[in-house]
């Protein structure tokens, strides 16, 4: 088999098969990040830097850029273009192209901001996701009423678009109990049991929600107490996306207005860091415990 295939896992000897991943259609946006990860490995395995390959290409600069981060779809003329300069063999080049069909697919329309929507559809497809936050829960983990309260704060988002935003984010709760559930790591500092967004109430109900996903088997949740001194990401956020079994991921990092979709020597760090966070959190049944007390406080 070609070392891309070896690299990524994306086609089996003679089969040319895709890998398997949690969502049956992980829809064109994480196509288009499959496709330009295969091509970001070839490349590289032909020893062509970016630059590199945009002139062996004849591209403009930046559109290499933009396809291997799968930031935009890629046309049947430019990947057989790729595929001639980047020396991919045709049982590798069939697949691709079939890739690049779906990736070139419509998405409905989503409240959810553009810049964000890339996310959305990666967890849609993840078969692992580590969330980490300090001090509120992620969206991905968040009650209607708890999500209503923390987008009404946000001054990039009208008060026309809230409820459906809200709609948005506990649908993708039900990924989590789904019969492909993705494992789930969710990491929080202490402070997020405490800070009280949309009222005492809505914090309650936001915590029995946690403790209720706590106990599913693909569902590990620790907090990180005050008292555990520093930390391996104080005031930075952040979200790993695992798509395929045993690659490093995708890193998520939202900001006010925009974010950033880190890969390759960011992973690492991160999931360093996440690792760190995770060792110093407390246990599952201490979290438990912690969870119970502060429900009991409300």
């Amino acid at each position: 088999m070609h070392p891309i295939g070896l690299l990524w896992g994306l086609a089996e000897v003679g089969t040319g098969r895709m890998p398997r991943m949690t969502h049956p259609n992980p829809g064109p946006v994480v196509q288009r990040i499959l496709l330009g990860a295969q091509l970001s490995a070839a490349r590289e395995l032909r020893g062509l830097s970016t630059t590199e390959a945009t002139k062996a290409l004849g591209w403009y600069a930046g559109k290499l850029s933009k396809i291997e981060a799968g930031d935009v779809p890629t046309s049947d003329k430019d990947l057989l273009k790729a595929i001639r300069v980047f020396e991919i063999p045709a049982e590798e080049a069939e697949p691709l192209q079939r890739l690049a069909a779906e990736a070139r697919r419509k998405l409905p329309p989503s409240r959810v901001p553009e810049w964000a929507a890339k996310y959305v559809h990666l967890i849609a497809a993840a078969k692992e996701l580590k969330l980490w936050n300090s001090d509120t829960f992620p969206a991905t983990v968040q009650t209607a009423d708890y999500a209503r309260a923390a987008l009404t704060q946000l001054v990039t988002v009208s008060a026309a678009d809230v409820e459906r935003m809200a709609e948005e984010r506990v649908k993708r709760v039900t990924i989590l109990k789904s019969a492909n559930a993705p494992r789930l790591w969710l990491v929080v500092g202490e402070e997020a049991l405490h800070r009280e967004v949309g009222g005492p109430e809505t914090l309650r109900g936001q915590l029995e929600h946690v403790r209720e996903l706590a106990k599913l088997p693909n569902v590990n949740v620790q907090v990180i107490p005050f008292d555990g001194g520093a930390h391996a990401s104080p005031g930075v956020s952040f979200s790993i996306v695992e798509l395929i079994e045993g690659r490093p991921g995708i890193v998520f990092v939202e900001g006010l207005t925009g974010s950033d979709y880190l890969g390759r020597e960011h992973v690492r760090a991160y999931n360093l860091a996440f690792d760190n966070l995770r060792m110093a959190g407390l246990s599952r049944q201490r979290t438990i415990t912690m969870l119970n007390r502060r429900i009991a406080e409300l």
